[in-house]
C-alpha cells in the first residue's frame, strides 16, 4: 500500500447507512459512529498540543466520536476529580486534558463527540485506591492471588467507582461514559472475603464455592450488571442526554444465535452479560471488542460470526462494532470496516464502527510489535522491523505508520 490511507478511511466512513429495523436507541445519537480510542498509555490528550494535534485528526479522518481515556490506572486526566491527576499530564498544573478535548472538539465543524473512557474494576496494583483498600477491595482469585483489581462482590467498590464516574458527568460535559473493564479478570476470581461474606450472608452458604458453581457465577455476574444498572440509572437522572457505553468481551467464536449467548465466554468466563444489558437498556449503546486479525483464517472466521450475531441481535442500532486495527495490516482494517458497515443478509446495520487505536493503528503502528520479536516473527509480511534494531528507530518507525493510516501523511510505502 502507498500514501493515502487515511483518505480512504475518510471515504469508507462515508459510505451511506440507513436505519436499523430494530427500535431506535433510547438516546439521541448520531446516524453512523465513526470513533476511535484514545488510550492514555501513549500520546493523545496529555498536552494541549496533543489535544490540538487529536482533534485536528479525527476531522482529517471523518471521525465523529472520541473515545478518550480519563482513568488508567485509578488516576484522573481531568482536574475535578476524587482521585490523583496523572503524573504523566504536561503543561500548567491548570490544564484539564478532558476539558480541552471537549473544548475542542464540540467546537469542531462538524461536532465530535467526547466520551470519557474509564478503567472500572481495574486501578492497578500501585493506585492509590488499592494501596489504601486493596487488602479488603481487591479482588482474588480462589488460591489468593491478586493483580490490581477490585471486586465487584464488595458494596464499597461498587459505591466508589460509582461516585467516580458520577462526577464526570456533573463536572464535564461529555456526551458519554465509556466503561472498560466492566467484568471480572476470569472465572476463578471473586475470592476476597468481603464477597465471600456478602455472598454466605445472600445465599445461605456453609463453604467456599467452587469456580464453576452455577449460583456462585450467577451471583457474580450479577454484581456486575447491578453496576452498570445502577450507574445508567443515576446518570439519566442527572443528564438524561449522556450516553452509557461499554467496552466489552468477544473472545473466540461468536454464538451463532440469542440461544448460544450462555455459552459465550463473557457469560461464562468474565460474567459481563452485555446481551442483556442492551436488551434491559442499562447501555445506550455497546461497543463489542471484535479484536481479531483479518490474516488469520481463523481469526477472520470468529470477526465474521461475532459480527453476524451482532447485525441481527435485534438491536443492532445500538451495536458500534469495535475493530483492532492494532492487530491488523491497514487494508485489513479498512476490509473490516467495509464488512462491518455494510448490511447483514437479513438487511439489519449497526449504529457504527469504533477503532482500537489512535495510537496503534495497524501492525506497522503498535510498538507491542516491536519490542517483542516473538510476536512480530508470526506477522505473515516481513521484514516487519525493516532491519531496524535500536528501540528509538522502532518506536519512531510506529509513529511514523500511526500518522500515515490516521491522516494519509508520511509518503512512506508499505
Amino acid at each position: 500500500m502507498l500514501r493515502s490511507v487515511g483518505s480512504l478511511l475518510s471515504g469508507v466512513f462515508l459510505l451511506a447507512t440507513s436505519p436499523s429495523p430494530s427500535p431506535a436507541p433510547p438516546v439521541l445519537a448520531p446516524a453512523q459512529y465513526r470513533a476511535i480510542w484514545v488510550d492514555a498509555f501513549h500520546d493523545g490528550i496529555k498536552s494541549p498540543e496533543q489535544v490540538e494535534q487529536l482533534v485536528s485528526d479525527a476531522r482529517r479522518a471523518n471521525l465523529n466520536a472520541l473515545i478518550v481515556q480519563v482513568r488508567k490506572t485509578g488516576d484522573a486526566y481531568f482536574n475535578h476529580a476524587d482521585e490523583p491527576r496523572a503524573k504523566d499530564i504536561e503543561g500548567p498544573r491548570d490544564f484539564d486534558p478532558l476539558a480541552y478535548v471537549i473544548q475542542l472538539a464540540h467546537a469542531s465543524v462538524p461536532r465530535i463527540e467526547v466520551h470519557a473512557w474509564v478503567n472500572t474494576f481495574f486501578s492497578g496494583q500501585s493506585s492509590r485506591v488499592y494501596v489504601q483498600h486493596g487488602n479488603v477491595w481487591g479482588n482474588r482469585t480462589v488460591d489468593g492471588a491478586a493483580s490490581g483489581y477490585l471486586d465487584p462482590g464488595v458494596p464499597e467498590v461498587q459505591i466508589y467507582m460509582h461516585r467516580v464516574f458520577m462526577n464526570i458527568a456533573r463536572n464535564y460535559q461529555v456526551d458519554g461514559i465509556h466503561l472498560d473493564f466492566v467484568r471480572y479478570p476470569g472465572a476463578t476470581w471473586g475470592y476476597s472475603q468481603s464477597a465471600l461474606d456478602n455472598y454466605a450472608a445472600e445465599t445461605g452458604a456453609t463453604a467456599t464455592p467452587d469456580p464453576s458453581d452455577p449460583q456462585w457465577q450467577a451471583w457474580r455476574r450479577a454484581r456486575v450488571t447491578g453496576f452498570v444498572r445502577d450507574l445508567h440509572h443515576d446518570l439519566q437522572e442527572e443528564r438524561p442526554s449522556i450516553k452509557l457505553s461499554g467496552a466489552l468481551i468477544c473472545f473466540g467464536a461468536g454464538p451463532l444465535s440469542a440461544a448460544d449467548w450462555s455459552r459465550t465466554s463473557a457469560f461464562t468466563s468474565v460474567f459481563q452479560d452485555w446481551r442483556d444489558w442492551i436488551v434491559r437498556g442499562y447501555l445506550d449503546f455497546a461497543v463489542p471488542m471484535n479484536y481479531d486479525s483479518d490474516w488469520s483464517a481463523r481469526e477472520k472466521g470468529w470477526f465474521g460470526r461475532w459480527l453476524a450475531f451482532e447485525k441481527d441481535s435485534g438491536f443492532a442500532n445500538r451495536i458500534v462494532i469495535g475493530v483492532g486495527a492494532f492487530l491488523n495490516y491497514p487494508e485489513d482494517t479498512l476490509a473490516q470496516i467495509r464488512r462491518v458497515l455494510s448490511p447483514s443478509t437479513g438487511g439489519h446495520r449497526v449504529l457504527g464502527v469504533a477503532i482500537y487505536s489512535y495510537a496503534s493503528s495497524s501492525v506497522y503502528g503498535t510498538d507491542d510489535f516491536y519490542t517483542a520479536p516473538d510476536l512480530a516473527a508470526g506477522l505473515p509480511r516481513q521484514p516487519y522491523a525493516g532491519g531496524l534494531t535500536t528501540e528509538t528507530d522502532l518506536a519512531s518507525r510506529a509513529r511514523t505508520f500511526n500518522e500515515l493510516f490516521i491522516t494519509g501523511r508520511g509518503g512512506v510505502r508499505i
